[in-house]
């Protein structure tokens, strides 16, 4: 375990070196990493684990890159993905997106919150647990991972390295942003389509036809009156149903559509399952007696090695309890680095925890600074006092769950 002797060290050495720990934030922004094209900065990544002293670094076969330290028996698993949207509002940004400006000890720039931050902290955490733990055993053997591809596929980079790289964590860490809480859950969502079915006719004997559109207009208003009466499930509050985009099909612009099909994002909160929802809808359609069809897509792409994927657009709720030795390893940590007790807390958007803790049953929290609500904007900054203090947190989060086991 880390002394106080060691953490004295470690703090001192990070205070020193404080520039480098902002200089490396500020290269991986300046690094553009649209989802799919992240080869660039995977590779910079790898080249850091390697300079660190990393006892391995390499590169997946779906592009994520990883390091690991230590060989101990407990695994545990830090991701931070390294994809980003994209940015198309050059105009609105107060500087150049990808500068990674610092002014007044703010750093600006697309990935400035969501979520290069972790990796910055991930990779100068284990150059100094490396340089002043040399004669340690870890307890653990930490893997840290610049996950790729999140932003379009959320879950589906850490299915990958849990089915196919055979590495599965006994615990997780998600450096998605929040605000230096310890976040412990998140909604999970759902994406559906409905789809009707008409009869074509000629426009100027519409008589002759079905509207499949007419057929799905009961349908929708039902969806709305769902959404108004789901019920608050605390602590994640309330979940949602949004019908996000209508298509229709027929022979012209001039005739009867024959197909109808809407877009559904319904958002998930405690005891909501895909069980539930499909009850849902098939309770809509039985009500408004229309013969309508459910479906639920399915994400299919290639990541930026050529590797394909398929992932069904489902992705679960998860939640882990305030007593959990991991969460309670997260704020004590969080207490260490902030002299006050850490406050736990929920995400509003999806994360790879759906993978983690959602599918496999992992074990996951997050903690990392930036606010949640920057993401995705063309505000996102960042104060570098906070990146300071989540990577002393990254340094002694594993030890203090180990101490906790």
């Amino acid at each position: 375990m880390l002394s106080q002797s060691i953490r004295e060290n470690i703090l001192s050495d990070l205070t020193s070196n404080k520039n480098e720990l902002n200089e490396l934030l500020r290269k991986l922004i300046q690094i553009r990493s649209y989802s799919g094209h992240e080869e660039d900065i995977v590779k910079f990544i790898q080249s850091k684990m390697v300079d660190y002293g990393f006892d391995d670094a390499f590169i997946d076969s779906f592009g994520n890159v990883i390091g690991k330290i230590g060989n101990g028996p407990i695994k545990i698993l830090y991701d931070a993905h390294v994809d980003t949207v994209e940015v198309t509002d050059f105009d609105e940004w107060k500087y150049p997106p990808f500068e990674g400006k610092i002014v007044n000890n703010m750093i600006y720039g697309r990935g400035a919150v969501d979520e290069k931050p972790a990796m910055a902290g991930y990779l100068m955490a284990a150059k100094l647990l490396k340089t002043h733990s040399k004669n340690i055993e870890f307890p653990f053997t930490l893997y840290i991972v610049g996950s790729v591809l999140e932003e379009d596929v959320d879950g589906y980079p850490l299915f990958h390295i849990i089915k196919n790289e055979r590495i599965k964590p006994d615990y997780v860490l998600l450096g998605e942003p929040t605000n230096l809480r310890v976040y412990c859950g998140q909604r999970g969502r759902m994406e559906l389509k409905i789809t009707t079915s008409g009869k074509s006719a000629h426009g100027a004997h519409n008589e002759q036809g079905i509207n499949a559109i007419y057929k799905m207009i009961p349908i929708i208003e039902e969806i709305e009156k769902l959404d108004r009466q789901l019920p608050i499930q605390e602590p994640l509050g309330k979940g949602s149903i949004t019908v996000s985009q209508v298509k229709s099909k027929g022979p012209s612009l001039c005739s009867v559509p024959d197909l109808c099909q809407i877009h559904v994002d319904r958002r998930l909160t405690i005891d909501e399952t895909r069980e539930t929802v499909m009850q849902e809808l098939n309770g809509i359609l039985r009500k408004t007696g229309i013969d309508g069809t459910i479906s639920v897509p399915k994400y299919n792409g290639e990541s930026w090695k050529g590797t394909r994927f398929s992932l069904e657009a489902f992705f679960p709720t998860w939640l882990i309890e305030e007593q959990h030795p991991l969460t309670q390893a997260g704020l004590k940590s969080a207490e260490l680095v902030l002299n006050q007790p850490g406050e736990p807390g929920f995400w509003k958007f999806s994360t790879n925890g759906v993978a983690t803790a959602g599918h496999c049953g992992i074990p996951t929290i997050g903690f990392a600074p930036g606010r949640e609500e920057l993401s995705h904007s063309c505000h996102e900054k960042l104060l570098l006092d906070d990146l300071f203090k989540a990577t002393l947190f990254y340094c002694y989060f594993s030890f203090e769950l180990c101490k906790i086991l």
